[in-house]
């Protein structure tokens, strides 16, 4: 709300709003990401919008994992993420739904280029640098980085930008010209924390780790963390695989070592789209059948359980839903999967010019086309 009378006001109010780079208290807890379960059971929920995130642990605990799940939320809630993967390691993200992986075996794309991508608020980009020497890959990020600081100081966009191997390219003085830090937009990730620059480790408002092994690594998290009580050595090297804890740095870790399980990844070692089908719609935008207003059997939180479904509802439902178009515009509202909205819509249509026999065959195969998974998958 504004307050005050007349243009005087209106002004003052737009000159705060330019002058902010960060969103409001208020503003940052209303998106969440849920990582896993505590050993309670309890679900671990974490607020990302406006937050420096930093992810730590050993080669081959799990870190890669981690962040690779930090990012299927980010993109699965329709966060525009760039992703800077040095050793090619989330290139099986391409296999969700409006992500272009770049470079590889194809030339590093040029910084234009990977503006033009990052223009559209629900796209996302992996730029994998696997293919360069190690002095190509510093350079092309002292490009790179300061580019999307500017890009994202002056658009939004993207609201996400994840470094890998983050140890490698952010540890000298010269790191506020690489990332403006004060724009709560940076997922940085090493094995490596005490090599990150002073100012990236005092950026770092979020912080989840995987096994850490060295004692000094681990110092180095507890010093970040304000060195809070006792050791954590023996609590950060005893993490199984599979495991991590949130630091008592962020307020969702109740000000302690919050440990949970990780929740399974969606894109692990996974080159097709088929686990797209399990994707959580949140609460109040399921699919809910319905009969004379009335709801018919239980809602469709997931594409899966939604196919599964067909298979049950009378096709008298069936034919009131898909001559509303609703089937359709669900896919699209809820899943932003246009192509495949726009697939289901024309059996829609053709169902309604009487073209189609059996549309639960239909939506069926249509849904199984789109996400190039096995008939025992979806039947």
């Amino acid at each position: 709300m504004i307050r005050g009378d007349g243009p005087s006001a209106v002004a003052e109010y737009i000159r705060q709003a330019a002058n902010s780079t960060r969103l409001p208290p208020d503003r940052i807890g209303k998106s969440k990401i849920t990582l896993g379960v505590t050993g309670s059971s309890a679900p671990l929920e974490l607020t990302i919008r406006g937050r420096n995130v930093l992810i730590a642990g050993d080669p081959r605990s799990g870190k890669s994992w981690a962040t690779g799940l930090f990012c299927e939320h980010f993109m699965l809630h329709d966060y525009c993420t760039c992703v800077i993967d040095p050793e090619g390691d989330y290139e099986q993200l391409e296999a969700l739904p409006r992500v272009l992986a770049c470079g590889g075996d194809d030339p590093l794309p040029s910084l234009p280029d990977v503006a033009r991508m990052l223009r559209h608020p629900d796209m996302s980009v992996v730029i994998n640098l696997s293919h360069v020497q190690y002095k190509e890959k510093v350079a092309y990020l002292k490009t790179l980085l300061p580019m999307l600081a500017s890009l994202r100081r002056s658009t939004g966009l993207p609201h996400r930008i994840v470094v890998d191997e983050a140890h490698y390219f952010l540890n000298e003085s010269n790191v506020r010209e690489l990332l403006d830090l004060d724009l709560g937009a940076y997922t940085l990730v090493t094995y490596r924390p005490s090599d990150l620059h002073a100012d990236v480790r005092r950026a770092m408002e979020v912080i989840c780790c995987t096994r850490i092994s060295d004692p000094q690594e681990a110092q180095a998290m507890q010093t970040m963390c304000g060195n809070g009580s006792g050791d954590w050595s023996a609590t950060l090297a005893g993490l199984a695989d599979g495991e991590a804890v949130l630091l008592p740095n962020a307020p969702e870790a109740s000000g302690k070592l919050q440990r949970f399980s990780l929740r399974p990844r969606l894109t692990a070692h996974v080159r097709h789209r088929s686990k797209y089908l399990d994707v959580l719609m949140q609460s109040g935008t399921e699919f809910v059948f319905t009969a004379d207003g009335k709801p018919v059997g239980p809602p469709s939180r997931t594409l899966q359980e939604f196919v599964s479904s067909l298979e049950s509802v009378p096709p008298g439902v069936l034919d009131g839903h898909a001559r509303r178009g609703d089937f359709s515009r669900w896919i699209d509202d809820g899943f932003h999967d246009h192509p495949l909205a726009s697939d289901v819509r024309k059996v829609e249509q053709r169902y309604r010019l009487g073209y189609v026999e059996n549309l639960e065959v239909e939506l069926v195969k249509t849904i199984r086309e789109r996400y190039e998974v096995e008939s025992e998958l979806v039947l």
